[in-house]
């Protein structure tokens, strides 16, 4: 009877604790929405409930209509659930009546139209943000909206094509059709300016990263809002920015469908599907136009606002194009890292090769091309001269990666100009996730707080690089090692040319806000005074040489009750404070 009571006073106690600290899954925040802010707006992210943090998925953006707000816009287009079926995260960023009495984006105003400005760049800061946080396919993060939604995920695709591969233009108008708000009335009963000139306005927004984007556009027959030749001439924009994009040159690709089918939802609405090849055979132009239907989400649910049930689905057709000719590479794939990368060294490196899955790793050092009969590597490699590492794994089922290749300067003998700057004791600190979790200078912290939770605490070390001379030549930050509890399995690094957050003391926002360059090198932390880590000879252009350069440091662990984290001196400690130090020639 003792024994049945104590039992049941284990799991009371446990039910308790978990009711008052919410007890997360292993994975982020999965199977459900996250909210956020970022530059001054709302925002909300669904995880599909599959997500692992060891595997990356596509992103949609999703941009709502006026009057709407991120909840009816995930409910009127389904996407959440297309999300959970197919695996992709789905971010949706708000407008708030203080931007426009409506809460439309402000598509039609100069202001919002440009990189670096605006609407534009809040929405782009929101993808690197999550994609910091979160593992998001570079080359699959897609942007779409309804009306005004629509209107300025076409501007996105045009000013942030580095970020975008594909944009979705539900009832949307072509990039500049407007630059003011009577004109923004015009050309949505009627059309924008002529769209060839506006194809090559939206090339030269791309400026030297310009690439062809997908584009599939969905518009209704009956739409008195938005009138349809909207549709007409963002296709007809899109085919001139596309071909300037591929080849510097118009006709690469043209606004003349290629192949037209006529289909009907059943029992629904009729539509005809257009679609637009390149010369290179593929299509990278989709026109779907909805006979009868007015100014709404085709297929939609009619739980939201501005839908059609009766049209076909646009979120599954929009999935469906954009994915038609991704390739994903197995799931089961080993991903091995050298840690530290490639870069300038003094001296010497000591390099590991790290993967993440069982297997066998096989590595050359001389330049020459790894196969199966190559040295295994078994233990840590020591550089003393220039070295090409490349590597591979298999894996205990067979499943082989691609070869990597990591190139090692090792400079010898006059080391040139070193300079080592401490970080600022009252600009360092951590900070952690959630408000809860608080933030100080008096430490660097970076970890998990237990309780199955990760990524708990981040580390923000914070340097005037003003007095650098350049050119730099090699760059190490030297953290020394306060206290530790439980396991770190790495240390990663990320990088921001300036500060994280609105000023250069610790902010709640450092902790999410978007870095210059993410992940730019990691370290496994070993015994000893202090720990090293080499920042990539291909980011050292991201050092300020004309202010502050902050670091951000994170921490791999695995979710568990208990606690998990590494603590570091800060500045305030003169001997011990982190330092950069710095090679110039």
């Amino acid at each position: 009877m003792l024994r049945t009571k104590r039992i049941w006073l284990i799991v009371f106690c446990l039910v308790l604790i978990s009711s008052i600290v919410g007890i997360p899954s292993i994975t982020k925040a999965s199977g459900g929405f996250i909210s956020g802010t970022y530059g001054g707006k709302t925002y909300k992210l669904y995880v599909p409930s599959q997500y692992d943090s060891s595997k990356s998925y596509p992103l949609y953006v999703m941009l709502h209509g006026c009057t709407q707000d991120a909840t009816q816009f995930s409910t009127g287009t389904k996407m959440n659930a297309l999300s959970e079926e197919k695996g992709f995260l789905v971010l949706y960023p708000e407008q708030n009546s203080s931007a426009n009495s409506n809460k439309c984006w402000n598509w039609y105003e100069t202001s919002h139209q440009s990189r670096g400005s605006g609407e534009p760049s809040v929405i782009a800061g929101m993808v690197q943000s999550i994609k910091s946080n979160y593992s998001i396919q570079n080359d699959q993060v897609y942007v779409a909206g309804l009306s005004a939604g629509a209107a300025m995920s076409v501007i996105m695709g045009a000013t942030y094509p580095d970020i975008f591969s594909g944009i979705g233009v539900g009832a949307g108008l072509e990039y500049k059709a407007a630059t003011s708000m009577n004109e923004a009335f015009t050309a949505m009963s009627s059309g924008g300016p002529n769209p060839i000139q506006r194809g090559r306005d939206a090339y030269n927004a791309m400026g030297s990263r310009a690439k062809p984007l997908k584009v599939i556009v969905f518009h209704g027959t009956s739409d008195y809002t938005v009138n349809k030749v909207n549709g007409d001439q963002v296709i007809s924009q899109w085919a001139v920015t596309n071909s300037l994009a591929k080849t510097g040159a118009e006709g690469w690709l043209d606004d003349q469908a290629d192949n037209t089918q006529n289909l009907q939802v059943p029992s629904g609405k009729s539509y005809t599907v257009y679609d637009y090849k390149a010369q290179d055979e593929k299509v990278w132009m989709k026109k779907v136009n909805i006979l009868n239907m007015g100014h709404a989400w085709s297929g939609g649910s009619s739980q939201g606002s501005y839908t059609d049930p009766q049209g076909p689905d646009a979120s599954r057709m929009m999935w469906e194009f954009f994915q038609s000719e991704v390739v994903n590479p197995p799931v089961d794939i080993p991903i091995t890292t050298a840690t530290p990368g490639g870069g300038t060294y003094n001296d010497s490196v000591s390099v590991e090769l790290l993967s993440n899955k069982q297997g066998t790793t096989y590595f050359t050092t001389d330049g020459t091309q790894p196969t199966i009969n190559s040295t295994i590597y078994l233990q840590s490699l020591t550089f003393t001269k220039n070295t090409t590492l490349k590597f591979f794994s298999r894996d205990n089922n067979g499943n082989t990666e691609s070869v990597k290749t990591e190139v090692y300067i090792i400079k010898t003998g006059d080391t040139g100009n070193e300079t080592t700057i401490s970080s600022i004791g009252n600009e360092d600190g951590y900070v952690g996730k959630y408000t809860a979790d608080g933030k100080s200078n008096a430490t660097i912290k970076v970890g998990d707080k237990g309780m199955y939770n990760i990524d708990t605490y981040r580390g923000i070390l914070s340097f005037d690089t003003s007095i650098i001379a350049e050119p730099i030549e090699s760059a190490k930050i030297r953290l020394y090692p306060k206290s530790k509890q439980g396991t770190i399995s790495l240390l990663r690094l990320d990088i921001k040319t300036g500060v994280f957050g609105s000023s250069s003391t610790i902010e709640q926002s450092d902790y999410a806000n978007s870095a210059t360059q993410s992940n730019i090198s990691s370290v496994t932390p070993a015994e000893g005074e202090y720990i090293d880590i080499n920042i990539p000879s291909n980011y050292l252009s991201q050092i300020n040489l004309n202010g502050s350069t902050q670091i951000r440091l994170k921490a791999d662990t695995t979710a568990g009750f208990n606690s998990n984290f590494i603590e570091f001196y800060g500045g305030e400690t003169v001997d011990y404070a982190p330092k950069l130090i710095i090679n110039s020639n």
